[in-house]
């Protein structure tokens, strides 16, 4: 069976589970929510902390792939001055802008980098203090700790697998941030309360219902997020590791959504259709921008779209 086969298998199996449970959760939201609660404990306390942490990694271990493979101003230059005719000012003039638009992205990429990593630890240490300031110092420092420990790594490297990282790594960029915005838009929109908010007198509310109420239950952010442990997956077959590692890596994948998504189901933060829609919207995502970027193979052309301009 071919890659791309065993891809769309592997998503279309996914989703149609969320979906199953998505169906359960229209009919029986109210009893499951009320079944599973079990409040504060290891489990719920766990996946509350970790459970976003696998978009935002994968975030910013792209943001640090892409880093190291902005190509660089004299390769711009190579194919800029050496066009017949060129007048020497025109050439300049490029040169320049290819100099300031690689410095441009590695900026980007750079910042990008630290605020993925930095949004990983949010929920760690919104728990440890309720002053905003403090979290968000402690969450900076965190963040800036590891994509320095990344930059120390990717160099060790080599330049021909990072290269092979290159699509894959903007086409992570870009569904990380459709989810992040989709996820934050669709709670301010649909106002849905949660568990505990409709145990204490709130009104309950289908998931296909927009309520007034101003809540931010629909849909689980940390279902979305933890969803992104798949965005690893496409790693495995551009490095052309061994079948067994695929499925170790596919199980440990599956239990970790699965935990995460019960966890907040346990907590009483989520229904069980916040957390199969969160799974979904994040599955679908990653499944359109990677059957996009990867539609004519895994590698990005040298003299491509990618190359040049990002």
């Amino acid at each position: 069976m071919s890659t791309r086969k065993y891809g769309i298998i592997a998503q279309a199996v996914l989703l149609a589970v969320f979906a199953a449970l998505l169906a359960a959760g229209s009919v029986y939201d109210g009893l499951i929510a009320e079944k599973l609660y079990t409040g504060k404990g290891i489990i719920t306390v766990t996946t509350e902390a970790i459970g976003k942490m696998p978009l935002f990694l994968a975030a910013a271990f792209a943001c640090a792939a892409a880093f190291f493979t902005v190509r660089r101003p004299d390769s711009v230059r190579s194919m800029t001055a050496a066009e017949d005719g060129e007048a020497p000012a025109r050439a300049v003039r490029k040169e320049r802008g290819a100099a300031a638009w690689y410095i441009i992205r590695k900026i980007v990429y750079c910042l990008g980098g630290v605020a993925c990593a930095s949004f990983m630890f949010k929920d760690v240490f919104d728990m440890i203090t309720s002053e905003l300031l403090m979290s968000l110092a402690m969450c900076g420092m965190a963040g800036v700790a590891v994509f320095t420990l990344l930059t120390i790594i990717f160099p060790r490297i080599s330049a021909e697998k990072l290269q092979s990282w290159k699509k894959w790594a903007i086409a992570t960029i870009i569904a990380a941030l459709i989810i992040v915005v989709l996820t934050e838009g669709v709670k301010l929109l649909w106002g849905r309360a949660r568990p505990y908010e409709v145990w204490d007198g709130a009104e309950f509310t289908a998931w296909y219902t927009i309520s007034s109420f101003g809540g931010d239950s629909f849909f689980s952010g940390h279902a979305a997020c933890c969803a992104g442990i798949l965005m690893f997956a496409p790693l495995l077959w551009i490095n052309d590791d061994e079948p067994i590692y695929r499925i170790i890596y596919s199980v440990l994948a599956v239990l970790f959504i699965a935990c995460s998504m019960l966890g907040r189901i346990m907590s009483g933060d989520h229904y069980l259709t916040d957390v199969a829609a969160g799974a979904i919207i994040s599955t679908v995502v990653m499944s359109v921008t990677y059957g996009i970027a990867f539609f004519r193979g895994y590698e990005a052309k040298p003299d491509g779209f990618i190359y040049k301009y990002l």
